[in-house]
């Protein structure tokens, strides 16, 4: 069983990244982007992979990039920090993700998991201080994230080909796309002080390392120990991707990719 969060953002930070508003030609070739994902014959194929040479020669450049630095970095800030720590700059971040996932479940007509973001908002920033306590998780309102990409599958648009970006690790035209326009709308990156923005940007940069510490196993299984480390993740985030907009589960584990996709054929 192949666990696959780390599948969905093992090299850099999707969506938590928040910085100054990006300028009008990012904005142009976001929807441009956005278009491009039409394209797709069958987004549902596996083994539609347009882009698959240029993704080869970027999925080994970050095998690099991760072996020299991001994997010495996060193990270094897992054995260091204590877990309490670590999960209160989890709980810090995901809170502060709530006003744009608000804006995500408006736009997708959700209008119960709006009101769980709100109160989840609300309730963490006054008695979780500020959002270091899950105090509305305790209370029984569950945190579930969403994203752009997952308001574009709502609407219909396909998912397009597969792309691994240098430093971004895999996603789709749609993926990439959505986490585009999850940073140049996100309303706290418009309202929050600059201070305020870089602050938040060094807690996600800081949870991103700490999910590359807690799932180095299940990366070393599908990067370092896979014959064909490129198709295996492949494989693995698009399924993972697919299962969780058509069922909206949140699964973390499904079947071995090599179980439902002939990698190396008959043996």
């Amino acid at each position: 069983m192949k666990h696959l969060e780390c599948v969905q953002t093992p090299w850099a930070a999707r969506r938590p990244a928040r910085r100054a508003r990006p300028a009008p030609l990012c904005a142009v070739l976001l929807i441009c982007g956005l278009s491009a994902c039409a394209t797709s014959p069958d987004p549902d194929s596996l083994d539609f992979d347009p882009f698959e040479e240029e993704n080869r020669a970027r999925h080994d450049a970050n095998l690099t990039v991760d072996r020299g630095l991001y994997r010495p970095v996060s193990m270094a800030y897992g054995e260091t920090l204590p877990v309490p720590v670590r999960r209160s700059v989890t709980n810090l971040k995901r809170n502060w993700e709530n006003p744009g996932y608000m804006v995500q479940y408006t736009l997708q007509g959700r209008p119960v998991l709006l009101g769980k973001s709100l109160t989840r908002f609300g309730v963490n920033t006054v008695l979780g201080l500020g959002g270091l306590f899950d105090v509305a998780g305790a209370m029984g309102v569950e945190y579930r994230d969403t994203n752009f990409d997952e308001t574009f599958y709502r609407w219909g648009v396909p998912e397009g080909g597969y792309v691994v970006l240098p430093f971004g690790g895999p996603g789709t035209q749609r993926d990439w796309t959505g986490w585009g326009l999850d940073i140049l709308l996100d309303p706290v990156a418009w309202v929050a002080p600059a201070s305020a923005t870089w602050a938040l940007l060094g807690i996600a940069t800081a949870d991103l390392a700490n999910d590359r510490y807690e799932l180095d196993p299940t990366i070393d299984e599908l990067f370092y120990n896979s014959e064909d480390s490129y198709t295996a993740v492949r494989i693995s985030y698009l399924q993972n991707l697919r299962a969780e907009r058509r069922g909206g589960t949140g699964v973390e584990v499904l079947e071995d990719v090599y179980d439902v996709y002939d990698i190396y054929g008959d043996e």
